[in-house]
């Protein structure tokens, strides 16, 4: 069930009454550079879909941001697992995800690419990323907001995480 939802949260499909995500559509995304999301870097633990989560942020290296993300099962188990980058992509970001099943079968293995979110706007705390924002919500808190359809309904689900671990920089 946590795969089905997950992989459905993939889908591009804008709802009316969206007030968390947005869709870049045929726009063109923000200038935008990656030191813009140093902050991210770090350990941040939280919830989201009724769950415990935790995700891990690398400073920036190399242009990009790394990390990794987990879900836990609720039964002492972890549901699933993602590798995550946030990358340049033509004078802006994008945030860059795989996901994986708690074997490490990839789940994006028939195609081999990640699935790609570009920027598609900034404003002050917030990272509009097509389908994911990001709003930061104190120094040490945050909240993940990702677009999820499932059998025609499309909800945005919050992941609300707080920093428990600093990277140095």
């Amino acid at each position: 069930m946590i795969r089905t939802l997950a992989a459905i949260s993939l889908a591009m499909a804008v709802p009316a009454t969206a007030q968390h995500t947005r869709s870049l559509g045929t726009g063109t995304s923000p200038p935008a550079s990656i030191d813009q999301l140093a902050w991210l870097a770090g350990s941040w633990v939280g919830t989201g879909m009724g769950s415990d989560v935790t995700e891990t942020y690398s400073a920036p290296l190399g242009g990009r941001i790394t990390g990794h993300f987990a879900m836990a099962d609720g039964k002492g188990g972890v549901s699933f697992t993602e590798l995550v980058d946030y990358v340049p992509l033509r004078g802006s970001l994008a945030y860059r995800v795989r996901h994986f099943s708690p074997d490490m079968t990839g789940w994006e293995d028939g195609t081999g690419k990640p699935v790609i979110f570009p920027l598609v706007a900034v404003e002050k705390d917030r990272w509009f990323f097509d389908g994911m924002t990001i709003e930061r919500t104190s120094p040490s808190a945050l909240t993940m907001w990702v677009r999820i359809t499932e059998k025609g309904t499309t909800n945005e689900v919050p992941f609300r995480l707080v920093q428990t671990r600093l990277v140095v920089r």
